[in-house]
């Protein structure tokens, strides 16, 4: 019996010093480095060497694992991934990728957003949960020939990124498989390269509009956009804007309502950036908009004469 238990122990050993070291970011700020052991929907356990740490869900904001990438340009890491893909037609893309596009619904109304991995994690605007707190998300589940609509009602938000007008949420109550998209490999696009978005305007869910790039760089308060005239309403914010090649090259979040064909989409790097960063852009319950605080500026000499009494002038003097 004492030979049965050591030979045991030697394999549970030999196991856990072959298990896959990941970083472990947690809601707190704290990081934790070690060999992962088992990451299901109720926990993440780790391997500390003499004795296992049992994390629950909740509190973890992200696992990640060294990126790795392949001779065929695919990078993939815990967040997203990329690829180098063929062309592809629209109708082609848009049925690969309909299920991957949700609609996102808070009290003030709805946007769009979009997949970026298995694990529940999606793309939306900032501005389309602005203030929200409690917030569902309704994505379409491939059922044979059509897709089946299911509302998700436990959504985290894990990120925010007011500056970018992005955020980062988390669906917890699903048990099958998402579809997902795949971002550009590169930073790259052409005027008169044809583009397609999806997303639910008006609530008119995953409704695909067609068209090209504008103008790749549009500096609005320092910040670049890429100009589209694929046609976008409210309700498109947040969702994907597609190359040829079936890879997300934007974020639709902006157009001119009484211009036609004028829009505006946040180019993908500024997602990877964020999703690169998540731990830094964590979402604080304290500071919903944390990261985006300016104070004022203080007012010119003139200006301030201004709204001093005369006693204090002379004071001054």
């Amino acid at each position: 019996m004492i030979k049965v238990y050591i030979s045991s122990v030697v394999v549970i050993i030999a196991c856990c010093s072959m298990a896959e070291a990941v970083q472990v970011s947690l809601r707190s700020g704290s990081r934790i480095q070690a060999p992962l052991l088992k990451k299901d929907k109720e926990a993440v356990v780790l391997d500390l060497g003499y004795d296992v740490l049992r994390i629950p869900t909740r509190e973890v904001l992200a696992v990640l694992d060294d990126t790795t990438e392949s001779v065929s340009g695919e990078v993939t890491n815990a967040y997203y991934s990329t690829a180098g893909t063929e062309y592809i037609t629209t109708a082609a893309a848009s049925k690969k990728y309909a299920a991957a596009v949700v609609v996102v619904k808070s009290p003030h109304g709805l946007g769009s957003g979009f997949f970026v991995n298995k694990d529940g994690y999606l793309i939306t605007n900032f501005h389309v949960i602005k203030g929200a707190r409690h917030l569902t998300v309704t994505r379409f589940k491939q059922m044979g020939a059509t897709l089946e609509r299911v509302i998700h009602r436990d959504v985290d938000i894990v990120a925010t990124a007011p500056f970018h007008d992005l955020a980062v949420l988390k669906i917890n109550d699903f048990k099958d498989d998402l579809t997902t998209v795949v971002l550009a490999s590169e930073d790259v696009v052409d005027i008169g390269e044809t583009v397609f978005a999806i997303g639910n305007p008006l609530g008119l869910e995953r409704s695909v509009t067609e068209g090209v790039i504008s103008q790749e760089e549009r500096n609005f308060q320092g910040v670049l956009y890429h100009q589209v005239d694929a046609p976008v309403n409210p309700g498109n914010s947040g969702g994907p804007l597609f190359n040829g090649r079936g890879q997300v090259i934007g974020v639709i979040n902006m157009g001119v309502p009484i211009m036609e064909g004028l829009n505006f989409a946040i180019p993908v790097q500024h997602v990877k950036y964020v999703l690169n960063h998540l731990t830094g852009f964590a979402f604080d319950q304290s500071n919903p908009e944390s990261g985006y605080v300016y104070p004022e500026p203080p007012p010119r000499p003139a200006k301030f004469l201004k709204i001093i009494n005369k006693e204090s002038i002379d004071e001054v003097k």
